[in-house]
């Protein structure tokens, strides 16, 4: 036999040794062949989330602001002859402001009163002789026209000598003066501002997210920049958003007898908002669902992945806050990502979340 069939032999007869050895010992180190009938159910964790009561202040950034300002205008024209008031002067309603000088307008005034006298003499005169028939009715209803205007005409004469005492519309401060004796005035020229400052408003903007929660006639707190508090109610809240900020107004009315807090001011407001039941929630369990709408999945009783719509209320060093959402719900914490709607899984408890304030 040639040499080299002995090699091969020797060859071929090592590797039958080598391969029936590896099947009869088991190698623990070879990598396992998957059967089959394996499971392939991924597994996510979950984590029991119960509705809790939402943190009930909200705090805004706000504003002071008068209850009324007035622009005091001059209703007839006129040289001034008294200033009664000056700039920071405390006015009631009614309190004279400015007299200007009467001029020919008292003349006028008796002028007019003497000739209602006269047309009612007259009237009573006709009225007599119409009654005895030397008068026709007509001339009768001359002379009792007559009378009306010279009544109307003392009523103007007297309107135009009450104008030119010029009085407070309304009780407040005197922020603005515009006039000093022997100015002329022309109607409807302006010659002081007054403000109103009891009570007083803060005014802040809310978000809409927020806006609903905001009821009117609630209770509020107020922090000035001085560091004092003061209580207020929500005099306002409204409905129209402003065009650069998408925010709405919200007013708070405070009482200001002594008119210590001035307009202007900046003013911290911190403002009830309607008790709501939300879900305490880490930020990372916000997922998208396939038409962008956001929200949270969870696993329901039969073991199938759900996508729950969800509203962000609010946020907290704990977490955020979710509404909309069932009451309890089974949330997937980890691997939310990767299972779809529908899909069953097998959920992996990792407990629930902390209480509030737990830190």
């Amino acid at each position: 036999m040639p040499r080299s069939w002995i090699v091969t032999a020797i060859i071929v007869a090592l590797v039958v040794i080598w391969v029936a050895t590896g099947q009869v010992g088991g190698d623990s180190a070879s990598a396992p062949v998957a059967s089959p009938g394996a499971d392939l159910t991924p597994k996510v964790r979950v984590r029991s989330s119960t509705a809790e009561p939402m943190a009930s202040r909200l705090t805004l950034q706000g504003q002071t602001a008068a209850e009324r300002k007035v622009t005091v205008r001059a209703e007839t024209h006129g040289v001034v002859e008294r200033v009664l008031v000056e700039r920071g002067a405390r006015v009631s309603a009614g309190e004279v402001l400015v007299r200007l000088a009467l001029e020919d307008r008292q003349a006028k005034l008796q002028q007019a009163r003497s000739l209602k006298a006269q047309r009612r003499a007259e009237f009573e005169a006709a009225q007599r002789l119409q009654e005895g028939g030397f008068q026709a009715q007509t001339a009768l209803a001359r002379a009792k026209a007559e009378v009306a205007a010279a009544e109307a005409a003392v009523e103007l004469a007297q309107l135009e000598v009450a104008r030119t005492t010029i009085r407070a519309p309304i009780a407040g401060i005197v922020d603005q003066r515009a006039v000093e004796v022997g100015d002329f005035l022309d109607r409807g020229e302006a010659l002081a501002t007054i403000v109103d400052l009891d009570p007083i408003r803060v005014i802040g903007q809310v978000s809409e997210r927020f806006l609903d929660q905001i009821d009117t006639g609630a209770r509020g707190e107020v922090r000035l920049l001085d560091g004092r508090s003061v209580i207020g109610t929500v005099s306002y809240v409204g409905s129209v958003a402003a065009p650069a900020t998408r925010t709405f107004p919200v007013e708070l009315e405070i009482p200001n007898p002594d008119g210590r807090i001035i307009e202007g001011i900046t003013a911290e407001m911190a403002l009830p908002i309607r008790q709501l039941r939300a879900h305490r929630v880490p930020p990372s369990v916000l997922t998208l669902s396939d038409s962008g709408a956001l929200g949270v999945k969870a696993v329901d009783a039969q073991d199938q992945v759900v996508f729950h719509p969800a509203k962000v209320l609010g946020d907290s060093p704990e977490g955020i806050w979710l509404g909309g959402l069932p009451e309890e719900i089974r949330l997937i914490t980890v691997g939310q990502e990767y299972v779809l709607e529908g899909q069953t899984v097998i959920a992996v408890p990792v407990g629930e979340l902390p209480p509030v304030g737990s830190g």
